[in-house]
């Protein structure tokens, strides 16, 4: 359960209880302020019905059926029930009307923290409705009070449900601004936790996440036995075009070839920069002959791209490793960064793969990953 739904039902607790203690009360000053053998028969259909259409709300609630509605707390209903409920014990005891005025007023603190303002004033103008209907039913059968004192009491109610009205819209408000406020920050926060894992040059992940993530797909090696690669790319000589164009051209290169690398792999990859022009590609369920193909086809994509608005020639060196049991994360990185450097010594614009023997993906799984690669 919730917090939000079990907030909901210590409301609805807490509105059963008030209403249970009205009745008691309501027994008692009926009992007491006529003859004790006095019929009470009469209120038993009331209290049964009442006791019976809560009952159903709160298994509702409980339930979850109403949760994505705009009122999941089903406010409105138990609010209505309880001065219907009230507004007929009015009737049957028109001299206990100073009790049933004040319970009026206990009714709308529970739809304060769920309605509107709007849904407030509404539910004032219902309460003034169904006393106004009482007291005149009550006139008809010649049971009413002095027309002064009718209209005394309807003004004193009219005044403190107003009153609950205008609290209430000011509740309203302060909840409004609160949410809002929670809305901004939720953003803001997952705006920062965005920052922390992406790097802001080229978007792409960065080394942080990308070791998080290494040891995650480490994990599902072990115990789900799927394997994956790790790719160590570099830019050739990238030293030169910064040092030749300057570090704002080097910036456009790094960032077209960040898209390069996230559009040349499928969607449970993952490209990272690693840092300065060094990026790793995170290959998940693919055997190293196929993660050697897709890597030899990334290499051709760049020494043909132009890069920057200068059109400039770029070459990258890459080397290979796929994961080893019982290996450790950074074994993996070495060994691939290892590969890059056997790359960068044999004349760079190169794809070299570490030789060590690793167990190979099932034939179906393999051809899968080969295929969307």
């Amino acid at each position: 359960m919730g917090s939000l739904q079990h907030d909901i039902l210590r409301r609805h607790a807490m509105a059963a209880l008030g209403i249970l203690l009205f009745t008691l009360l309501y027994l008692f000053a009926y009992l007491a302020t006529f003859d004790v053998g006095r019929d009470i028969s009469p209120i038993y259909l009331p209290v049964i019905l009442y006791v019976a259409g809560h009952a159903l709300t709160v298994f509702c609630v409980s339930r979850g059926w109403f949760d994505h509605t705009r009122d999941p707390s089903l406010t409105l209903p138990v609010m209505v029930m309880a001065i219907l409920y009230m507004s007929y014990l009015l009737y049957l005891a028109p001299e206990l009307q100073w009790l049933v005025l004040i319970s009026y007023l206990n009714i709308m603190p529970f739809g304060i923290f769920s309605l509107a303002w709007r849904g407030l004033l509404g539910m004032t103008l219902f309460v003034l409705f169904c006393y106004a209907t009482v007291l005149f039913s009550l006139s008809f059968k010649g049971q009413g009070m002095a027309p002064q004192v009718e209209a005394l009491s309807l003004m004193a109610l009219l005044g403190s449900l107003l009153m609950s009205a205008f609290v209430g819209r000011e509740f309203f408000l302060l909840r409004t601004a609160y949410q809002r406020k929670n809305v901004e920050l939720r953003r803001a926060l997952g705006r920062i936790e965005e920052l922390a894992v992406t790097d802001e040059l080229t978007g792409l992940n960065n080394r942080r996440y990308l070791l998080r993530t290494l040891e995650k797909h480490r994990a599902m090696a072990i115990r789900q036995n799927i394997p994956f690669v790790v790719a160590f790319i570099d830019i050739d000589h990238f030293k030169q075009t910064n040092d030749r164009h300057g570090h704002r051209i080097g910036d456009q290169v790094l960032g077209e070839l960040a898209q390069l690398l996230q559009s040349s792999i499928r969607e449970v990859d993952l490209a990272a920069r690693y840092g300065g022009e060094e990026f790793i590609l995170l290959l998940s369920g693919l055997r190293l002959s196929t993660a050697k193909r897709v890597m030899e086809r990334i290499r051709e994509s760049v020494e043909v791209h132009t890069f920057s608005d200068m059109g400039l020639r770029q070459t990258v060196s890459i080397g290979v490793a796929a994961y080893m049991p019982d290996e450790e994360a950074d074994e993996v990185l070495s060994r691939a960064d290892r590969m890059l450097y056997v790359a960068k010594h044999e004349g760079r614009n190169l794809v070299r793969v570490d030789p060590t023997e690793t167990p190979e993906t099932t034939e179906s799984g393999a051809s899968a990953g080969g295929n969307n690669a």
